[in-house]
């Protein structure tokens, strides 16, 4: 993908096809989701690190979805597929979910579903929503670690020591903006180098 990308589609609405390929996108991200907590949400320091790890490897499903459809509403479907799953329905949770996902749509929209760079911040934005869940470290810490218990004292007290410092739900939601960083420049590549010059966005 070069740093201005092909126009998008002539119709701003979504049709029936593009509701296809934004679920099978959304299935996929949350595969990969799915696959990154079974692997690191065992241990508490690699959970916490989730949403740098999901911004860094989830970037070119994003991008692959947003891209092939060009249209408003892809990054919502897959975000609030993702809050569905990942946050229990808990209100701020998911909101912030949604959120995230109307400005990284907003990001797209600036950029007229054209720009790269605005397409990379569109991701970072959309990325902090993998952090959703952490946001109550900051204003009910207590309540999160007892919320945790269900994985095992041991887990929970591990997890309190990590959480101990003040700065650490900040810290949390400053991962999932460098992962999407991370993830928006490498997605971008990724497409570029194996899908862009076959046709496929």
């Amino acid at each position: 993908m070069s740093d201005v990308v092909v126009n998008a589609s002539s119709s701003k609405k979504l049709g029936v096809k593009d509701y296809i390929y934004a679920g099978a996108f959304a299935a996929v991200y949350l595969i990969a989701v799915l696959a990154v907590i079974m692997v690191f949400g065992s241990i508490p320091l690699l959970y916490l690190l989730c949403p740098l790890t999901l911004g860094v490897f989830c970037g070119s499903i994003y991008f692959l979805a947003v891209l092939k459809v060009r249209k408003f509403g892809v990054a919502l479907i897959i975000s609030a597929l993702f809050a569905c799953i990942s946050t229990g329905f808990e209100p701020i949770a998911f909101g912030i979910c949604i959120v995230t996902a109307l400005l990284a749509e907003i990001c797209m929209l600036i950029g007229k579903y054209e720009s790269k760079f605005w397409y990379i911040i569109s991701y970072t934005v959309f990325n902090i929503g993998t952090a959703a869940n952490f946001f109550r470290i900051i204003y009910a810490k207590d309540a999160y670690i007892e919320g945790v218990r269900r994985m095992g004292d041991e887990y929970a007290d591990k997890m309190s020591k990590l959480l101990a410092p003040s700065w650490i739900g900040f810290g949390i939601i400053g991962l999932a903006v460098l992962g999407g960083l991370i993830g928006g420049f490498l997605g971008t590549k990724f497409v570029k180098k194996h899908f862009e010059k076959a046709g496929v966005v």
